[in-house]
């Protein structure tokens, strides 16, 4: 995804590339500056104050008629189909955009960090997140339980509470015990809906703990 994840992470955490969150923004608000239509993003992907901070300074704010919405018809847009779209899971991407061509690799801004804590076979790993971080969404675009950068072949074929199994195809190098890997939700809202703070990267580097404000809000 373009990010190498910061070292000495407590895991599984959840880690934002500040640049690729801020250029998924930008070009929301460019299309909104532009006045080829309104985006009017909403903030149920984030739910955090100082993302809709970032929001707003790009020039996005709620004018015009909603008449289309979600990530995928931002991306899929005509001139004259819409006056308006409501934005929301875009800021980040998740697996589900990725395989929907509506995001490519470069544009995924949030993953899940997460360890391996055991190998117990070639071709087969287990990592220290499950259900109470990911959330249980499946996707019908997307086989398993996400998508891994370090392995994009591989498949997370069992989530439980606290622990997710990844298979590698035959011959695919796997990680090594104790490491840390990235795995990209299939929807993005359920594991930030289920956080605390979100872990703001730049460069491999920590720069901010953003808190996911409105979290208590949510039903």
């Amino acid at each position: 995804m373009g990010m190498s994840l910061p070292e000495g992470l407590a895991t599984p955490a959840l880690v934002v590339d500040r640049d690729v969150l801020g250029r998924n923004i930008s070009r929301m608000g460019e299309a909104s500056l532009s006045g080829a239509f309104a985006p009017l993003p909403h903030t149920e992907s984030h739910t955090c104050a100082r993302i809709a901070e970032l929001q707003l300074d790009a020039g996005l704010r709620v004018v015009g008629v909603f008449s289309g919405g979600s990530a995928p018809t931002t991306g899929e847009w005509r001139p004259g189909a819409v006056n308006a779209l409501r934005p929301g899971v875009d800021v980040f991407n998740d697996a589900t955009q990725l395989a929907m061509g509506s995001c490519g690799v470069e544009d995924l801004a949030l993953v899940v960090a997460a360890t391996v804590i055991s190998v117990p076979a070639p071709g087969r790993f287990v990592l220290d997140v499950g259900s109470n971080v990911l959330g249980s969404d499946r996707s019908p675009w997307v086989t398993g339980h996400g998508y891994l950068p370090d392995f994009p072949r591989g498949t997370v074929t069992g989530l439980w509470e606290h622990r997710a199994v990844v298979r590698l195809p035959d011959g695919v190098p796997g990680p090594r015990l104790g490491s840390v890997t990235a795995l990209v939700p299939n929807h993005v809202r359920a594991p930030v809906s289920l956080a605390d703070e979100l872990v703001v990267a730049r460069h491999r580097e920590v720069i901010g703990h953003w808190p996911v404000t409105a979290r208590a809000t949510r039903t």
